[in-house]
C-alpha cells in the first residue's frame, strides 16, 4: 500500500530522490513487525523514520504521505522551487488534492443512496 503511495509521489515530486531496499540487506535481522518503514534523509543524516502504515492514517493514500513527509526536512520537492515557498505550495496542493478526493468520495457515496432509494 505504502510502496504504490510513494511511486505515485515520485511521479509528482521529480525533484525528490526516492528510493526502495529490502530491509534485511540494509540491516540485517530487521523485524517485519516494523515494516514497512520509511526513513527521511537530507545531506546523509536521517531527518525522520516512520515504522508501520500508522504514522500515514488510514486510509493511506498518496495524499496523507505526502502530508506526513512535508513535515520532515527536506520536503517533498517539485524540482521546479526551493525553499519555504516550495514546501507551502507542496503543503496546499497536497491538501487541495485530499479534499478534492473526500469529496468525490461523498459525491460517490450520496449517488449510490440515491439511486437506491
Amino acid at each position: 500500500m505504502l510502496m504504490g503511495c510513494l511511486e505515485e509521489l515520485s511521479r509528482r515530486y521529480p525533484g525528490t530522490k526516492f528510493v526502495k531496499i529490502i530491509s534485511t540487506d540494509c540491516i540485517p535481522n530487521y523485524p517485519d513487525c516494523n515494516l514497512p518503514t520509511l526513513l527521511v534523509y537530507n545531506n546523509g543524516a536521517v531527518k525522520a523514520n516512520y515504522a508501520g502504515l500508522q504514522s500515514f492514517g488510514k486510509p493511506c493514500t498518496p495524499e496523507g504521505v505526502a502530508l506526513v513527509l512535508c513535515h520532515s526536512d527536506p520536503v517533498l520537492n517539485d524540482g521546479l522551487t526551493g525553499g519555504d515557498s516550495s514546501r507551502r505550495s507542496v503543503l496546499d496542493g497536497e491538501s487541495k488534492r485530499l479534499i478534492e478526493k473526500l469529496v468525490a468520495e461523498r459525491e460517490n457515496l450520496d449517488d449510490d443512496g440515491a439511486s437506491s432509494d
